[in-house]
């Protein structure tokens, strides 16, 4: 509670212990992932890209030089983007000291005033980032988080809340694992990228399962955007530049998401389907529903 008001936080965010995989992952997938690993042999925390599923990065965090051009220095002349500045300032001295462990999450919510947070991951947001991933490993990935965030929550029920991450590869799986995570581990909701999956936009027939399950539980979809996605189109766009994509990202692949769950008619075929577009700001809203109020009398 601040200045007399109680305030719920609707996109806080963990870190992920770089062991998740080794104690919550079927055993059977483990030999198909691997992540970083420190001079002592044991996980270490690392960027997204460094996790490897089947072969490959989940992200391209590292496979980008995150760097910017030198004015009148030749078209190939660049150099460092300067990166976060965040760890410099102290302010998350206290989390890295208790190694991001819930304790830790409602010290931070406490600082801030803060009642009720739903949780979000971090690296988490690039694990399915990518179309054609095995859905199964997609399923055993997902399950291997929401068992881990279900027990970190779980800390402090009342005040940590958190959305399941669904294995969006298989739509009926996806629907599964949401009704276990609300049902037998209190999940307030799920979340998903905006990005399109294998093709799929949000206005297809395809997803149609998954919104109706969403409408019988009584939870929450939470678009969530994160620059790292190997099925971004930001990447195509911007190329290595992380300030331009992570500027574009979550404002555009919102905005697509919105336009086609607005135009394709998903809210009135699941009138109780309740939609969050999460870490984009709002300002861009009223613009958009200008343009498609403008553009109906043409094309309806």
């Amino acid at each position: 509670m601040k200045d007399g008001l109680r305030f719920v936080d609707s996109d806080m965010h963990i870190m992920e212990p770089p062991d998740l995989f080794d104690r919550y992952l079927d055993p059977k997938f483990k030999d198909r992932i691997s992540v970083p690993i420190g001079a002592d042999g044991r996980p270490k925390r690392g960027a997204a890209g460094l996790t490897i599923i089947d072969g490959l990065p989940t992200s391209d965090m590292d496979l980008q030089q995150y760097r910017k051009r030198v004015r009148n220095s030749g078209p190939q002349s660049t150099q460092p983007l300067s990166g976060s500045r965040l760890f410099d300032t102290g302010r998350l001295d206290f989390a890295v000291a208790r190694d991001y462990d819930p304790v830790a999450q409602v010290m931070g919510m406490e600082m801030e005033g803060v009642d009720i947070a739903v949780n979000y991951p971090t690296a988490g947001l690039a694990l399915l980032g990518r179309d054609n991933m095995d859905p199964q490993m997609s399923l055993a990935i997902s399950q291997a988080y929401n068992n881990w965030i279900h027990e970190f929550c779980s800390y402090s029920p009342d005040q940590l809340k958190w959305v399941a991450m669904l294995p969006v590869h298989d739509v009926h799986l996806a629907c599964r694992e949401l009704v276990r995570c609300v049902r037998e581990l209190g999940a307030a909701g799920s979340f998903i990228r905006p990005n399109l999956v294998n093709g799929h936009y949000w206005h297809s027939n395809y997803w149609d399962p998954l919104y109706a399950v969403h409408e019988e539980l009584d939870v929450t979809w939470g678009f969530h955007e994160g620059v790292s996605a190997l099925y971004s189109r930001m990447i195509p766009l911007y190329g290595e530049n992380r300030f331009y994509r992570h500027v574009a990202s979550h404002w555009i692949e919102m905005q697509q998401a919105l336009i086609a769950m607005i135009i394709g008619g998903v809210f009135e075929f699941h009138p109780r389907l309740r939609v969050g577009y999460l870490e984009a700001q709002n300002s861009w809203v009223p613009g958009l529903l200008s343009r498609i109020e403008w553009d109906y009398p043409q094309y309806r």
